[in-house]
């Protein structure tokens, strides 16, 4: 309940992260150019396998910051990772805007904290 209105959240506790990254990649980065699709869906590889279980009301920007922390761990370079939470915040952007599986107040921390990732 947000400003005493409520706010459905079913969609967005039922759609898994791995789900979310299939439709982005078939309907979102598929209408891009060849270099950057492929780009993608490397990118969308590394955010299935380490939180594709979760739901999106489940991530937090406590989970997006140690996935941060364990890619740059494992030497993934700064800006590698970078693009990896930029696919995630705009996975989020379309999520919201265009699929209306998610409500903004509830994830907008995470985005926030996407968009002023700094390393």
């Amino acid at each position: 309940m947000v400003r005493g209105v409520y706010i459905d959240r079913a969609s967005s506790d039922r759609l898994l992260l791995r789900h979310a990254l299939d439709r982005y990649l078939r309907e979102v980065s598929s209408t891009k150019g060849a270099t950057t699709s492929y780009a993608e869906a490397h990118k969308a590889k590394a955010l299935r396998e380490s939180m594709g279980a979760y739901s999106l009301a489940a991530i937090t920007p406590d989970l997006v910051a140690k996935y941060r922390d364990q890619r740059l761990e494992a030497g993934k370079s700064n800006n590698t990772v970078r693009l990896e939470l930029a696919l995630l915040s705009h996975l989020f952007t379309i999520a919201i805007k265009e699929w209306r599986d998610l409500w903004f107040a509830a994830i907008s921390g995470i985005i926030d904290e996407l968009d002023q990732a700094r390393f």
